[in-house]
């Protein structure tokens, strides 16, 4: 969340339109704006953070909500009707996952009698959202104020004590990666070809294994399904590493493995300069990067969690197999970021064979 220029009596969400935050985020009478990109725990989020600021008395809710997470109409479902107290579960919310666990529910009751929230979905115009914040503003200066909660609510509210996390302390011992893999892994940036390039090597130098990716998830999960990774805290340092490398990817900034990242121009010690150790290509990456139509159709089985299963390329994924909504997403995930394609928002995976996939990513 962005603070507003003032104390503000509105927040505003955005939804997944990142853009509008800064300039929402500067109108006269907002005291926050910020993004929500999840059912749960983004919704927990905000929850949490309105609790806190009594001041605020509406909400406009604005920008694009995501077809697939519906968020911003699980946002609304949630001031309308409220939580179902035994399943936690937001009432009407057709978002994926719409339950809040670790937010008392008597906090989300006072939050429902104090705020007016504005349904702007699919705004994106800062001129008109500007003039929705500025009569919003306008009714709740009008309004008398909310009463003052009457004494200390009650530890457990009328929805039982909200669960806690129990506490962990950092730190452990990490065996000798060499130990581990009989050899070392080394991590670099091929920066023309926007790929991160991760190399295992034996320890007399002999290559192993290679693998390019641009997601630091997708990329650790393929070494633990391969088995190179079979050590649980050299799991944890590998996704650091590569989350470092993604990271770098992603902001053009200096990466060197086992160094922290550092803003452009702050003095790092003795850094190598980026064109002697970053443009590193994947040995194997001899034409444009794209997948082949084989690969490609293992991804999606991969993406599907259905390995050692055969897709035919031209029948229709919902024909071929029965997968819950939750590996969709996360097909639709591993699709458009880790492979670059451009799905159409309403698209359904359901109705799509791998060959016409594949089509729009080769387009």
């Amino acid at each position: 969340m962005v603070n507003g220029p003032g104390r503000g009596e509105v927040a505003v969400c955005t939804l997944s339109s990142r853009d509008l935050v800064e300039p929402l985020s500067m109108l006269p009478g907002v005291a926050l704006a910020g993004t929500l990109m999840t059912a749960n725990l983004g919704i927990e989020e905000l929850v949490r953070t309105l609790a806190r600021r009594p001041a605020i008395r509406g909400l406009v809710v604005c920008g694009r909500d995501s077809p697939r997470f519906l968020a911003g109409q699980s946002l609304l479902a949630l001031f309308r009707h409220g939580v179902d107290p035994e399943l936690r579960r937001i009432v009407g919310a057709a978002g994926h996952l719409p339950l809040l666990r670790s937010v008392p529910l008597h906090e989300v009751e006072r939050l429902r009698s104090r705020l007016e929230v504005v349904d702007a979905r699919g705004e994106g115009d800062s001129a008109v959202l500007g003039e929705i914040v500025r009569q919003l503003r306008g009714r709740i200066r009008a309004a008398p104020p909310p009463p003052a909660p009457s004494g200390r609510a009650r530890a457990d509210g009328a929805d039982g004590p909200a669960p806690r996390f129990r506490r962990l302390r950092a730190g452990g011992r990490r065996v000798g990666l060499s130990q581990v893999l009989e050899g070392f892994v080394v991590i670099s940036l091929d920066r023309r070809a926007r790929r991160i390039v991760l190399r295992h090597y034996d320890n007399a130098l002999n290559p192993r294994h290679e693998m390019t990716g641009v997601r630091a998830e997708s990329m650790l999960l393929g070494l633990l399904q391969a088995g190179v990774i079979t050590d649980a805290s050299h799991a944890g340092y590998l996704g650091g590493e590569l989350t470092k490398a993604e990271t770098a990817l992603r902001l053009g900034l200096p990466y060197v493995q086992d160094v922290p990242l550092r803003a452009p121009g702050r003095p790092g010690g003795t850094v190598p300069p980026v064109h002697e150790r970053e443009e590193n290509p994947a040995v194997t990456d001899e034409s444009t990067g794209l997948p082949s139509m084989t690969e490609f159709v293992t991804a999606v089985v991969t993406g599907l969690g259905l390995e050692d299963t055969d897709l035919a390329p031209d029948v229709p994924l919902g024909t071929q197999v029965s997968v819950e909504s939750v590996r969709m997403i996360e097909l639709a995930i591993l699709l458009e970021e880790e492979l670059g394609l451009d799905l159409p928002p309403d698209l359904d995976l359901r109705t799509c064979s791998p060959q016409e996939l594949y089509g729009i990513l080769t387009a």
